[in-house]
């Protein structure tokens, strides 16, 4: 009796040094713990959220039900959606058929390559593929080469922000995706000349009238990126340096970027036409002759966690509206297919507004609330527990290997969490352990930051930064604590 009593005790110590109670779930704020009372930034907006999953007490519940930009933490949404919609054994397929026969090394009649939109699609695959046919004897197609992809034209969400519409992280989002949708380039000055050149052959044309300002002479130095139609760019401005310039460029046309890659890859295997044609649908008398199938949908999965890909979330996105709601169906049906799965799962999601599924749109809000109550279904349902183990590890893996302050001191190894940064913004949601070795992801924990100032930012003096290592000494503290109360009861 004696023990527990003393125990009773400790928990009543426990909940009035941490300042908070059990919250019920339609609470939307508590009395924040004196230590965290400093860290709290006067010009931005933001909300915690930490749980013991042990006992579910929840030991801290700051804005809970603000709604906020989820930025990349949003890709926790599209993964459970994915696996759950989606089913563990889905595959992209990008398959060639043909409504000819092959005779004497010809096909007679029309040939059709379908795309699914695979986010990991080359051009070496399809090069591969092209190889495999003529190695079955075909030398000429004597029809046409036709690509098939759903006429699903939307390949922006709303709200992703028009000047990053030229860069890879932004790249479209079709049927049609062929080494991301994205050509690698550098900024090259020769003589005082500037050029753009790919690092690999890409049917693009980017001109350029930017110049080199390694004395920063201007004041202004920057450059930007027209995007003109079919592919076509022009680089203008000025860069503030010497060196050769990585670029990342996405294209904005994908019909055309596939077309123009088929046609090439074809006239190097095939005699034909080298015209290119689009359909929506493949005839039902069409032959299949090749299938390509795509990564497991866990390894797309872990790899968009893993490294923040905006791609592979918004292609999964789109199939799962796809799968929901038919072939056309585009980002809308993909967010309404998210909604509907989570609160299949007991989440609510009346209050928020869901764009996309890489959390790129500025129209995308979540709470904090919302995102710790999808952590706790990752972490209780045995179907979505492996998706623990492929979020990016602090200081080891993914978006958290380098970022200052999780890849060195107490944070490195103890962090399991989803990062979300965009300009202005800074979140992360995972999992803390309470001891490297014995308690493992005991703490789930949600940090979310809109509205941070720029230089705030330039700095890495986000509240994430602050708050997540004075949040592991404090829990430690609390630990230590106990763990001496609990001796001394003994």
């Amino acid at each position: 009796m004696t023990n527990k009593l003393a125990d009773v005790k400790h928990w009543r110590q426990r909940l009035i040094r941490l300042s908070c109670l059990l919250l019920p779930l339609t609470a939307s704020a508590a009395p924040l713990p004196h230590w965290l009372q400093p860290l709290l930034p006067t010009g931005s907006q933001t909300a915690l959220w930490v749980q013991d999953s042990h006992s579910g007490e929840v030991l801290i519940s700051h804005n809970a039900d603000v709604l906020m930009l989820p930025a990349s933490t949003q890709k926790l949404l599209t993964a459970v959606t994915a696996w759950q919609v989606l089913g563990e054994d889905f595959r992209f397929h990008t398959r060639l058929f043909t409504t000819g026969n092959i005779k004497n090394g010809v096909i007679n009649g029309d040939i059709y390559l379908q795309f699914s939109g695979d986010p990991r699609l080359t051009r070496a695959q399809l090069a591969q593929m092209a190889t495999k046919l003529a190695a079955t004897g075909v030398q000429k197609i004597a029809g046409k080469v036709v690509l098939v992809g759903n006429n699903d034209s939307q390949w922006q969400a709303p709200g992703w922000v028009w000047d990053d519409l030229g860069i890879c992280y932004a790249a479209p989002v079709s049927a049609f995706v062929i080494d991301q949708n994205c050509v690698k380039a550098v900024l090259l000055q020769r003589d005082k000349i500037t050029q753009v050149k790919p690092l690999l052959p890409a049917p693009i044309s980017i001109r350029s009238s930017a110049y080199f300002d390694p004395q920063k002479q201007q004041p202004f130095c920057q450059l930007t990126l027209q995007r003109q139609p079919d592919n076509h760019y022009l680089l203008d401005g000025c860069y503030g340096g010497s060196a050769p310039l990585p670029l990342a460029i996405a294209i904005n046309n994908p019909q055309r970027y596939a077309a123009d890659i088929v046609a090439a890859v074809y006239q190097q295997q095939f005699a034909f036409n080298g015209q290119i044609s689009f359909a929506n649908t493949v005839p039902a008398s069409a032959k299949l002759l090749l299938d390509n199938t795509s990564a497991s949908l866990s390894e797309l999965i872990s790899e968009m966690l893993l490294d923040s890909d905006n791609l592979i979330a918004d292609t999964l996105l789109k199939q799962a509206g796809q799968q929901r709601f038919g072939n056309t169906a585009g980002f809308a049906a993909g967010a309404m297919t998210v909604k509907e799965t989570l609160e299949q799962l007991g989440i609510s999601m009346t209050s928020s507004n869901l764009v996309d599924g890489s959390g790129l749109s500025r129209y995308n809000l979540l709470s904090a609330r919302q995102l710790a109550q999808l952590l706790q279904q990752i972490q209780t349902r045995p179907s979505l527990q492996w998706l623990i183990g492929v979020l990016p590890k602090a200081g080891i893996s993914g978006t958290l290997q380098y970022k200052r302050p999780f890849n060195h001191g107490p944070l490195r190894g103890s962090v399991i969490a989803k990062t979300g940064s965009m300009s202005g913004v800074q979140n992360l949601a995972g999992f803390l352990s309470g001891d490297a070795t014995q308690d493992k992801n005991r703490y789930l924990f949600v940090v979310l930051e809109n509205g941070l100032n720029p230089q705030a930012e330039k700095n890495k003096r986000s509240f994430m930064a602050a708050v997540m290592p004075a949040l592991q000494q404090q829990l430690q503290t609390e630990a230590n604590t106990a763990l001496s109360q609990q001796s001394s009861a003994r």
